[in-house]
């Protein structure tokens, strides 16, 4: 019965199975259980564009001894969009010998002065690192072009790891190379590399080369195992979503990496000799996740893990947004219900001083932070507040001859500074949510604090939101009172928040 039992026509004798010119039998698996093999289960990685499409990447999916299946989420450990003007000093360093970048038309941009001199580099890093923890895979996106073709003695590295100086190589970490030769990946564990071969072409013949001026997402990911480097031509071209290539985990190492947290770095270097001619690096945005273990965290975490905390971001105010002068008392002003006086904290928090006044039905700016209204160069991002706290002291002199006691409340929401700003179809009134009292007893000493302490409030089970172009102020009335022109309320807020 040899080579009878598959017929290829249309009919076939019974006790033939079906199939097509290639031999290939049409079966069914059988409905009833006790008939059944077994399929097993497998998921394709890669289709297989490294050495052609008859060797395609697949996976078993993972269960443990009880029969769950092993699933994960990526965590988003960082996020940035080259889209502002001047670097985010508070999120990144920049050191450079000669060699200069930019920060300009939505792109990182290196070697912005065109220059081919030997023993020259810039290197961008980010001050976060980024743990490689266990079974955890580590990942990193990078939309980046280049302006020409790779050049002779000129490096442009990328990826997690220690940077290093601007003109040597990454002293540790997972990063792809370009050079003279091509595009390869590198491992180096505390300077000990070990790379791919430059990057085939589908099919494992030729290098893989990229057009000029044209985005491209390279992607790393980062395993106990092996390091994969992956291509995805967005602009939906022929090549698509490319798997590059890997480098296994060397014998004699532990980890691909000597460090356990990783930095993001961009490095474009000279050395060796002079360039043999002009390259650029343009990095639109990168991404930076880990796979594995679910985290669970809110917007809030996130944007504060993402953006930084209690501080600027991307595109407006560097440094802290607290207003704190160093080794300086702040100056006594009175409150204006319709702009913030001179001298009164104009952060996100900070220390102030108010002139102590007599009682009046007059709510006063005590503190205000105008939330940055978002354009194509700064982030909009919604302020998430969860909580403030507010300490006063009284100094200059002691309480006088009534006793000094003002109510706060915060306003947000308003579309302008004052106090006084009417809701209507184009601006919004300030929303106000009550904060508490502060005292101070006749005769109440220079240096004493308000008899009930300081104002702690949570707002963690309803956070306050601040869209982007919205107030939030501190306010502070003067219910009881004397104009004492030498007593003076010394103070300092600070809105717990995050950014979304």
């Amino acid at each position: 019965m040899a080579g009878a039992l598959i017929s290829t026509g249309t009919s076939r004798t019974a006790g033939q199975l079906s199939g097509d010119a290639n031999g290939n039998a049409a079966v069914t698996l059988p409905a009833v259980i006790s008939q059944s093999g077994y399929d097993r289960n497998a998921y394709e990685v890669d289709a297989g564009a490294i050495v052609g499409t008859a060797n395609a990447d697949l996976k078993t999916p993972e269960l443990d001894s009880d029969y769950r299946l092993r699933v994960s989420l990526d965590s988003l450990l960082d996020e940035e969009n080259f889209n502002y003007t001047a670097q985010n000093t508070g999120k990144h360093s920049f050191t450079n010998t000669t060699m200069t970048s930019t920060w300009t038309a939505g792109n990182y941009t290196t070697n912005s002065g065109s220059i081919t001199t030997t023993t020259t580099g810039g290197v961008l890093a980010s001050y976060a690192a980024f743990p490689m923890i266990g079974t955890h895979t580590l990942s990193c996106d990078v939309e980046q072009a280049f302006s020409a073709q790779p050049q002779t003695n000129s490096f442009v590295e990328w990826g997690l790891g220690i940077p290093g100086a601007a003109t040597v190589a990454p002293t540790d970490g997972v990063f792809f190379r370009l050079q003279s030769g091509g595009l390869q990946g590198v491992v180096s564990f505390n300077g000990t590399e070990t790379t791919s071969s430059i990057f085939p072409l589908s099919g494992g013949t030729g290098t893989w080369v990229y057009t000029n001026a044209r985005k491209y997402q390279f992607i790393i990911y980062i395993s106990t195992t092996e390091a994969v480097f992956w291509v995805n031509d967005m602009t939906g071209g022929a090549l698509g979503a490319l798997k590059l290539g890997s480098v296994p985990l060397p014998a004699a190492q532990g980890r691909l990496a000597m460090a356990s947290g990783l930095q993001f770095f961009h490095k474009h270097r000279i050395t060796g000799g002079a360039a043999g001619g002009v390259l650029q690096a343009s990095v639109g945005a990168y991404n930076i996740r880990s796979g594995g273990a679910l985290v669970a965290s809110s917007l809030g975490e996130t944007g504060n893990r993402i953006y930084g905390s209690y501080q600027g971001l991307s595109g407006g105010t560097m440094g802290g947004l607290a207003t704190y002068v160093n080794s300086t008392n702040p100056t006594a002003a009175a409150p204006s219900n319709t702009a913030l006086t001179a001298n009164l904290p104009s952060g996100l928090g900070g220390q102030g001083a108010v002139i102590a006044a007599a009682a009046a039905a007059t709510d006063g700016i005590w503190g205000s932070y105008q939330n940055p209204a978002g354009t194509v160069n700064v982030q909009g991002r919604r302020l998430k507040i969860t909580g403030v706290v507010i300490d006063a002291v009284n100094i200059g002199a002691a309480v006088a001859t009534t006793a000094t006691t003002v109510q706060f409340c915060l306003a947000f929401g308003h579309t302008a500074v004052s106090l006084a700003t009417a809701e209507s179809a184009t601006s919004k009134a300030p929303r106000r949510i009550a904060l508490g009292f502060m005292s101070w007893a006749v005769a109440a000493a220079i240096g004493d604090g308000p008899a009930r302490g300081p104002i702690v409030r949570d707002f963690s089970n309803a956070p306050i939101f601040v869209n982007p172009g919205e107030f939030v102020q501190l306010v502070g009335k003067f219910l009881v009172g004397t104009a004492t022109g030498s007593q003076v309320i010394e103070f300092t807020w600070q809105p717990i928040y995050g950014w979304e």
